[in-house]
């Protein structure tokens, strides 16, 4: 039963070629899986995708807030004080105000 150039004497030829089908389907079904859900897979792809978008704007919004921070600091350097940031600096720090001001309070707004 055993012969060394043939390891399955007494299987038919259909047989041996249906199990080669069934095992490079199987291969086939195996890497067609994780190349849609695996690690590196198709999903995951897409979900870095959608991760860096999100990253990318919380980016542009952070740069445009610092750009306007750098703004403000720079109007308050030595060079060139502007009097109005000035006025409100000093007006929120000391809590100062003329007597004909009109003053709202955030938090009963809110």
């Amino acid at each position: 039963m055993f012969n060394l150039n043939n390891r399955f004497v007494g299987i038919s030829n259909k047989i041996k070629l249906s199990i080669k089908i069934f095992l490079i389907l199987l291969m086939f079904v195996y890497f067609a899986f994780h190349t849609i859900s695996g690690r590196n897979g198709m999903r995951s792809y897409f979900e870095i995708k959608r991760i860096m978008a999100e990253q990318q704007h919380e980016f542009e919004r952070l740069k445009t807030e610092r750009e306007q921070l750098e703004r403000r600091v720079s109007l308050l350097g030595n060079n060139a004080i502007d009097r109005d940031l000035l006025e409100e600096r000093c007006r929120s720090v000391l809590n100062y105000a003329f007597p004909d001001d009109v003053i709202i309070d955030e938090k009963t707004i809110y």
